[in-house]
């Protein structure tokens, strides 16, 4: 869940003055406070494709592949914390000891109930502004992850889509990242409910 803390126009800045250990992410100038922690599944899958991620960039030596927490600064008024991103060695020179400054190349959200809003829709507006590549929605829910890329004209089409729902196409691609194929089944495995 996220919650719009102070109505004033928040910059990098004003971030970095924070004193509290919460997360907060800012988009449009606006500070938003991420709570509560995700939920447990958020965070199995999340691992599952980030160890997928990094086994497969590191295997070809592509880059460097990171997780939430880390800053993305792509401008003073818009700072967030995407689950899980691609920086390509030939873009390393955004990487800094503090975070991300500069559009990563591949970012991945994964949607929880509070969040979903913000990441199909506020987010990949901003994401396509600032030109990154490639952007993974997964929605754990639906079982489900888009891939969109970023077209010659700037707005992001899909490029692959996976469901695990009987006779879906089970298997998605990237492409920056070429060849890194992933089974569906293998992040959707299982899931825990209750309270």
């Amino acid at each position: 869940m996220t919650h719009i803390i102070e109505e004033k126009r928040w910059t990098y800045g004003d971030y970095l003055h924070l004193t509290d250990d919460k997360r907060y992410e800012i988009l449009g100038g606006k500070l938003s406070m991420m709570v509560p922690a995700p939920e447990f599944n958020h965070q199995r899958i999340a691992m599952k494709l980030a160890v997928k991620f990094y086994l497969f960039v590191e295997k070809y030596g592509l880059g460097y592949v990171v997780d939430a927490p880390t800053d993305v600064v792509l401008d003073e008024e818009n700072v967030v914390q995407p689950d899980i991103l691609f920086i390509s060695k030939e873009n390393k020179d955004i990487i800094r000891k503090k975070g991300v400054f500069g559009p990563p190349d591949l970012v991945v959200e994964i949607v929880s109930p509070s969040t979903q809003y913000r990441d199909v829709y506020e987010k990949k507006d901003l994401y396509a502004r600032f030109k990154i590549r490639e952007y993974w929605i997964v929605n754990p829910y639906m079982k489900c992850i888009e891939v969109l890329s970023l077209n010659e004209k700037g707005t992001y089409v899909l490029s692959s889509e996976g469901y695990m729902d009987e006779g879906g196409n089970r298997t998605i691609q990237s492409k920056v990242l070429k060849d890194f194929a992933l089974d569906l089944g293998k992040v959707f495995s299982e899931d825990f409910e209750g309270g």
